[in-house]
């Protein structure tokens, strides 16, 4: 097997399988991995559970700590009243001693295509499997201390765990089930001492949101019981629609070990050493003295900071330490490329402000008493915009802050920020530099304090702020909800669409980007469409060779931005792994930096797509022909085109071939308002017919009926759009 490019943790597995476009093929999709975690330092046998994994080839990961030595044994389940056929396949793993604390996301590669990620959290604990003891309180499993446990919670089951401790011993336990994909569990741990009473009780944490974490001490000798259970009784659980049944993963970790709850300050300068206090061990304060990372925590671009990053993004992550070693669960912390300065004791009033130098800087404050103010006052460059920003929530702060800015022109009212967005409950206001001192206030919306309501306010520069993300070319049906176009395969002698999405502000830079691309797999080659204006989708089409090797890579896209000194755009992509209500949010995300492409097995058809004229009139239409070249002796097979990338304006809605067609005309009506220019036609297809794609019913697991397994694109073809005629 050719070795794959580095960031690959690869093992190849030639099969000696001749590929059948049929259900059983096409892009895989995988729904969990069992058990859902593992020991740092160990080898482990895990279960990789989906659909059409049948003809895998390899197991990808990004992380070079993460090895697969074996892929192993491959059973169907077979099909039940409630759930349709499923492929098991076990791989072994083996897990460096030095992985980080955390998930680690998991791709299946098969000859016809790849997968969507699926995580695997990775700790220091040894790792036990749930038994059928946990069924009753009576019969409540022992778990030996600092050790991880998985199970599976059902419904409206309640799993019974037991741990003996000494008086006076600390237990902490952490559990995972938001975190672990695809689990939609709102999980309850209770802690019952051995007179039998209820000693704890927690559905939720600081840290770790609707994942519940909790620590204390043993008043007596003897036999704790732990229960641990959906708050909803299984009412919203969704695995079903992950084929998971009605099972719903966790993890959880039990151990003598630090558990704490917040920390001091939350963030410094980047490169930094930063002594920090964290709060809420049960056996007091912890100091640590952090070396921060090189690079700003949240996604920074050369041309300015992105705006919206949500609640569920991930800070850099710190571990608790103590003289019993690490903790479980990391605390979150921020790092940034401004000067960090403290808070003083005293500057609860406008009259005694806290007084800074000019922005930029970051300032380590906490709102530690009920109704407190802080108060800042500093003057403000003018002919800039300045951007005043607090960080508490998205660094799982308890504080709900509320941003005044009190201008020096007295009679112009204050700016007033409470929540970012809807979804954001941090505050961010932008202001006009004058040159003149404003005075800016925090405070807690409802008037609540402590010593853990910390924050960071930031003042910088309100920079453009623009990065490159992936976007979606399909349609809200099955695939989607795994795949959004995040994972491309490319059919041997094909097309693959890599659809690329400019994110931040609208208008900068005022030139198109540069698109380049490193690290695909051998025999692939990307056509970056060029684009005569600056647009917000760049479209990528990526063509393999005939012969080339079924394998896989990890690719990394960037932009490069005219006219702010060549400086590179970042890409990254955030992923969706559980989803639930309301709405159908994502409750917990991942972010990735790579998009995995893999080089997979020819399609039976191709498509081309070409306009009758290569030049059209803004304001005119323009007819075109998709044409299909089906291999011989295939099946027929409808297909549906889509158009992801049209010239500014145009709108089309999707086009279906019927399966005995070679070819189908239709036209676009390019508005008035078209700019001129070359633009880019982007034409995806797949072997499905419109009828199966408007399937948006609930659950939208309905993977047993829903088709469309094999995607592919037509080579990129451009309209010349000339301005509208004058009079």
């Amino acid at each position: 097997m050719k070795r794959i490019l580095q960031h690959l943790c690869v093992l190849a597995a030639l099969l000696p399988i001749t590929p059948t476009y049929s259900a059983e093929t096409g892009s895989p999709i995988l729904f969990g991995i069992e058990p859902p975690c593992a020991q740092a330092g160990t080898r482990q046998e895990v279960v990789l559970r989906g659909v059409r994994l049948s003809d895998i080839e390899e197991v990808m990961c990004r992380n070079t700590g993460v090895r697969v030595q074996r892929i192993g044994e491959k059973k169907i389940i077979p099909s039940s009243a409630k759930t349709p056929e499923k492929d098991e396949v076990s791989v072994e793993l083996e897990f460096a001693a030095d992985l980080p604390v955390g998930n680690v996301a998991l791709h299946v590669r098969t000859r016809t295509g790849i997968s969507n990620p699926r995580t695997l959290h990775v700790n220091r604990l040894p790792i036990v499997a749930e038994t059928p003891a946990t069924a009753k309180r009576e019969t409540a499993q022992l778990i030996p201390m600092d050790r991880t446990v998985w199970g599976h919670i059902m419904g409206s089951e309640t799993d019974w765990y037991a741990v003996d401790l000494a008086q006076g011993q600390r237990c902490s336990l952490e559990v995972l089930a938001y975190r672990i994909s695809p689990t939609d569990l709102d999980a309850v741990l209770q802690v019952w001492a051995p007179d039998g009473s209820l000693l704890h009780e927690k559905d939720t944490s600081q840290l770790y949101y609707h994942d519940p974490a909790l620590s204390f001490v043993a008043p007596q000798a003897g036999r704790y019981t732990l229960a641990l259970r959906d708050s909803l009784n299984g009412s919203h659980q969704n695995d079903a629609r992950y084929g998971m049944g009605s099972e719903c993963l966790y993890v959880m970790h039990v151990g003598d070990y630090p558990q704490v709850t917040s920390v001091f300050p939350l963030g410094g300068t980047t490169g930094q050493a930063l002594e920090v206090e964290m709060e809420g061990d049960v056996r007091g304060v912890i100091r640590q003295t952090l070396k921060l990372p090189a690079l700003p925590t949240f996604n920074f671009s050369p041309l300015g900071r992105q705006n919206g990053s949500w609640v569920f993004d991930r800070p850099d992550t710190v571990l608790p330490r103590d003289d019993k070693g690490a903790g479980t669960g990391p605390v979150f912390m921020m790092v940034s490329s401004q000067p960090s300065l403290r808070e003083v004791l005293e500057h609860h009033t406008r009259d005694a402000a806290q007084v800074l130098s000019e922005p930029p800087f970051a300032i380590e404050g906490r709102i530690e008493k009920v109704a407190e103010e802080d108060w800042y006052r500093f003057r403000l460059p003018k002919d800039k915009s300045w951007r005043v920003d607090v960080f508490a929530r998205r660094l799982r702060s308890p504080l709900d802050s509320k941003l005044t800015v009190f201008l020096a022109d007295k009679s112009v009212a204050p700016l007033e920020n409470d929540d970012r967005s809807p979804y954001d409950m941090d505050s961010t206001l932008i202001v006009k530099g004058t040159g003149e001192e404003v005075h800016v206030r925090v405070t807690d919306t409802r008037g609540q304090g402590g010593t853990d309501f910390g924050y960071r306010l930031v003042v910088e520069e309100a920079l453009p702020q623009v990065n490159l993300t992936t976007a979606s070319v399909e349609v809200m049906t099955l695939l989607p909800l795994f795949k959004t176009g995040h994972s491309i395969s490319v059919p041997r002698g094909g097309y693959g669409l890599l659809l690329l999405e400019k994110q931040g502000d609208a208008t900068l830079p005022p030139e198109p980007l540069d698109i380049r691309l490193t690290g695909l797999p051998p025999g692939v080659k990307a056509d970056v469409a060029k684009l005569p204006v600056a647009s917000g989708y760049y479209p990528v089409v990526l063509s393999a060779e005939s012969d080339a090797a079924l394998s896989g890579s990890f690719a990394k896209p960037a932009g490069k931005a005219p006219g702010h000194d060549g400086t590179e755009v970042p890409f990254e992509q955030r992923l969706g792994m559980v989803y639930s209500h309301p709405a159908y949010t994502a409750w917990h995300t991942e972010r990735f930096s790579s998009v995995p492409v893999a080089v997979v097995e020819k399609l039976p058809y191709a498509i081309k797509v070409a306009a009758n004229s290569q030049t059209v009139e803004a304001g005119k239409k323009v007819a075109l022909t998709l044409t299909v070249t089906r291999s011989p002796n295939s099946p027929p097979q409808a297909l549906t085109a889509m158009f992801p990338t049209l010239p500014p304006g145009v709108v089309h809605g999707r086009v279906e071939i019927p399966g005995d067609a070679s070819e189908v005309s239709f036209e676009l009506e390019i508005p008035g308002t078209c700019p001129p220019g070359e633009w880019p036609l982007a034409v995806v297809v797949c072997d499905s017919d419109a009828a199966h794609l408007r399937k948006e019913g609930w659950p939208y697991y309905q993977y047993a009926a829903v088709q469309g397994h094999h995607w592919t694109c037509a080579p990129l073809t451009y309209l010349r759009i000339l301005p509208v005629a004058k009079l």
